[in-house]
C-alpha cells in the first residue's frame, strides 16, 4: 500500500521508515533511531507472534477474551484494553506497536511519532496539526485538528471501512480517537466505526466515545458528513 501521507509531515524530525513482516512504520525522532526502533519492533513482534502461536483466540476473537497471567506485558495490556472497550484484543494491535515502541523511542529522544498503518504514538514539544484523509478527492481532507503541546504523548488512531486494511463492520470513511493511551484510542476507534453504519450514526458514535474519561476527542465521517467532539480545535 502506498502510504503517500507520509510525506505531508513538515517539522525538522529525522525521519525513517522500518519494516518486519506485516509491520510498516513511519518514525520521527531527535536523532537517527533507526538500528534502536528496528530491534525494538523485531522483539515486541515476537512476544505477540510467540503468544499468539499459543492462543488462537487471542489472534481471532473478535470479543473480548480473558487475562492471561503468563501473557506478555503487551498482550495483557491489550486483553485489558479491549476488554474495557468491549471489542477483540487485535482491534489495537497497530495501537499496541506504536506505543510500545514509541516509548523505547523517547528514552532516547524527547519528542517522537511512531507511525502504524494510520495509527500513531506521538510525543512532541510543540502543537501539531493532524490531517484527514477520507478518500481520494474528498473536500473534507482539507480539515485539520490542532492538538495542543502536552507532557503527555498521544494516541491517535483510526479505523475505516473504506480507507486502509482495517476491519469494520460499518461503513465509515473515519472513525478517529485521540487519547493519552494508543492502545484505547484503537480499540475504541474500531468500536465506534463498528456501530457507523450510514450518516445518522455519527452521533451514536460520538455518544460512546463520550462514556469513556480517556477520550480526549473524536471525529467520525461518513457520507460526507462528519462530526467532532471533546477537547480539540478543528482547522481547514
Amino acid at each position: 500500500m502506498l502510504r503517500f501521507y507520509r510525506q505531508n509531515v513538515d517539522d525538522n524530525l529525522y525521519s525513517f521508515e522500518i519494516t518486519i513482516k506485516e509491520s510498516n512504520l513511519f518514525i520521527k525522532t531527535c536523532k537517527d533511531l533507526k538500528l534502536l526502533a528496528f530491534d525494538a519492533l523485531y522483539k515486541i513482534r515476537k512476544d505477540l507472534e510467540s503468544y499468539i502461536l499459543k492462543s488462537k483466540d487471542f489472534f481471532t476473537s473478535l470479543v473480548p477474551v480473558k487475562q492471561d497471567k503468563s501473557a506478555p506485558p503487551i498482550v495483557k495490556k491489550m486483553i485489558k484494553t479491549s476488554s474495557i472497550v468491549g471489542v477483540g484484543p487485535m482491534a489495537c494491535v497497530a495501537g499496541a506497536v506504536s506505543e510500545e515502541l514509541g516509548k523505547i523511542l523517547l528514552k532516547y529522544c524527547d519528542e517522537c511519532i511512531v507511525e502504524n498503518g494510520g495509527d500513531i504514538f506521538l510525543k512532541l514539544n510543540k502543537d501539531a496539526n493532524l490531517g484527514l484523509y477520507v478518500g481520494k478527492d474528498n473536500p473534507l481532507n482539507d480539515i485539520y485538528i490542532i492538538l495542543k503541546k502536552s507532557d503527555r504523548p498521544y494516541g491517535i488512531c483510526t479505523s475505516s471501512a473504506k480507507v486502509g486494511p482495517s476491519l469494520s463492520f460499518g461503513t465509515s470513511d473515519a472513525s478517529l480517537i485521540i487519547s493519552h493511551d494508543a492502545y484505547f484510542s484503537d480499540c475504541l476507534a474500531s468500536a465506534c466505526g463498528n456501530i457507523i453504519k450510514n450518516e445518522n450514526d455519527l452521533q451514536k458514535a460520538i455518544d460512546l466515545a463520550m462514556t469513556f474519561k480517556e477520550t480526549i476527542g473524536c471525529c467520525f465521517v461518513c457520507n460526507g458528513k462528519i462530526a467532532f467532539w471533546g477537547d480539540i480545535e478543528v482547522g481547514g
